[in-house]
């Protein structure tokens, strides 16, 4: 089996008022923010993984 490398980007942002964090660091200011209303659960990590080409080629046979 082929071992394909990808890469990933994760993306903090606030459920409740889709405002995009530019990093885990600053949504864990916002909740820590006591001039906020902002709670761990309003948080969540949006993970987008970039398939090479060669990955889809290798997914897109089929099985014999």
């Amino acid at each position: 089996m082929k071992t394909i490398k990808c890469e990933s980007k994760e993306t903090y942002r606030n459920k409740k008022t889709n405002m995009i964090y530019a990093s885990k660091e600053d949504s864990e200011h916002d909740v820590n923010n006591s001039n906020t209303d902002t709670k761990q659960e309003d948080i969540v990590v949006d993970v987008n993984i970039m398939l090479p080409p060669e990955a889809l080629s290798l997914m897109s046979g089929t099985k014999k």
